[in-house]
């Protein structure tokens, strides 16, 4: 696949964290390609982007879906006038323009328009276009009645390699000479699919930046035009894999797309859906910005081959031991991925967890009760009662480390039920296919990093009543 290129266009029912309800759009709309970009305009019509490898070059289009029969519909090509590749469209609401990204088979990106009522397609300004450098994901959006465009560009002065911009779009319909999002929304890292959320006045946007779940996280900020609060993770809707391309229908609902690991290929667009009452309750929930929380484990531990459900070990002995072969993990996989994973996934979830039992002691304190969900996984490896029972004796080492915590300052609120953890141990059924399952392939059945990020436990939900 071609990064770069995919960075530029981008290229069941499942309940995460008791939060949202998150489903897979149906094979009409996501296909063998990359899908990406919906955007739902009314409630019978949508728009969305897909990406194809034709000869050895993606080429990328936008279609129209309409809603019939409580699905949306195989979409039909959308003609934006001769390109190599379109994607990305935005309007605004009674906007009789059409913005969108147009590439070439180089993967150089420019952001054009179109007149709906007369059909004539315009690239904009050097300002927005700007020589030597690509602008692409076009958002047109209203804050405080200015109308302004978001857009994600790699041009000099920056703070990254792609980073988000924004143009006020004046009543003439002139755009203004772009201002960078600020260092609260742009990073060292990439920030890419700006979308602004006039309902809450948050922009949403995706990161790879370290302080994420996996690849490219969605992340969201409080503020306007380019006076942005610090974001936080959107974790509800995060997962190991690229989630990117978020977008509101109503206040509640919308889509995004991810590579996760039920996608047809590549990138594949959900939809979303928050109840009311949890959205507002996700608001004042301390615990959010920590969850869902994965902790690591290395190969067959807890305590190798045996078919108990039960161990001594605490979490964080099985954390030592795996933090210190850090060394050995590099050197076997050779993926730069690993130092990452054991600096930032490790060892900074392990901190994190910390935080959670820390905060979780002033919520019991103060005479609340306290309900943790937990959700043990294991690799492929071995044979499926095995690994059910490997993932319980994970979660087990969990509870170890919880009662063990800071001189047993749990052990009153266990003991009178005040404080319960409700466990699902899993085993490989929810393993992704990337994880080997060959254990003469040590190289990736082990030390692989697909397999590293399966031999986990999840803290899913902090429940305080």
């Amino acid at each position: 696949m071609n990064c770069k290129y995919f960075i530029l266009l981008f290229s069941p029912l499942l309940l995460q964290a008791q939060e949202v309800e998150i489903k897979i759009l149906s094979k009409n709309i996501n296909t063998n390609g990359s899908e990406f970009n919906f955007i739902q305009v009314n409630d019978k019509t949508a728009f969305y982007s897909s990406a194809t490898l034709e000869g050895d070059e993606y080429q990328s289009a936008i279609y129209k879906t309409e809603h019939k029969n409580g699905k949306w519909q195989k979409g039909k090509y959308e003609n934006l006038g001769k390109s190599f590749s379109t994607a990305n469209i935005s309007f605004s609401e009674n906007d009789i323009w059409r913005h969108f990204t147009v590439c070439d088979n180089m993967g150089n990106c420019k952001i054009a328009k179109r007149n709906n009522k007369k059909t004539i397609t315009q690239f904009l300004n050097s300002n927005i276009n700007l020589k030597n450098s690509n602008n692409t994901q076009p958002h047109i959006t209203i804050i405080n009645k200015q109308k302004a465009m978001y857009f994600v560009s790699d041009r000099k002065g920056g703070f990254g390699g792609l980073d988000i911009w924004l143009s006020i779009i004046d009543k003439n319909g002139k755009y203004g000479v772009p201002i960078n999002a600020g260092k609260h929304i742009n990073s060292i890292a990439d920030e890419i699919t700006p979308f602004f959320n006039t309902d809450e006045g948050m922009l949403y946007f995706s990161s790879n930046r370290k302080e994420g779940i996996g690849g490219f996280d969605i992340f969201k900020a409080e503020g306007k035009l380019n006076l942005w609060d610090k974001p936080k993770n959107v974790s509800a809707l995060n997962s190991q894999y690229d989630e990117m391309y978020l977008s509101f229908f109503t206040k509640n609902s919308g889509y995004f797309a991810s590579s996760r690991a039920d996608t047809l290929c590549c990138n594949d667009i959900y939809s979303f859906k928050y109840s009311a009452e949890v959205k507002d309750t996700i608001q004042q929930n301390k615990f959010v910005k920590y969850l869902p929380l994965r902790l690591y484990f290395h190969n067959d531990e807890p305590d190798c081959c045996t078919m108990k459900t039960t161990t001594y070990k605490t979490y964080k002995q099985a954390y030592v031991s795996y933090f210190t072969m850090e060394e050995e993990y590099s050197k076997l996989s050779k993926n730069p991925k690993v130092k990452r994973f054991f600096s930032d996934s490790l060892k900074g979830n392990f901190n994190k967890l910390n935080s959670i039992l820390d905060q979780i002691f002033i919520e019991l304190s103060s005479g609340k009760k306290i309900k943790i969900k937990i959700k043990g996984y294991a690799s492929p490896l071995h044979e499926k009662q095995y690994n059910i029972n490997l993932s319980e004796r994970r979660i087990m080492s969990f509870i170890n480390f919880v009662k063990a915590y800071k001189s047993n300052i749990f052990s009153n609120f266990l003991s009178t039920g005040k404080f319960i953890i409700s466990i699902q141990p899993f085993g490989e059924s929810k393993s992704s296919e990337k994880a080997s399952d060959n254990p003469k392939d040590v190289k990736n059945s082990i030390y692989g990093i697909d397999a590293m990020l399966e031999r986990k436990i999840e803290i899913i939900d902090v429940i305080s009543q």
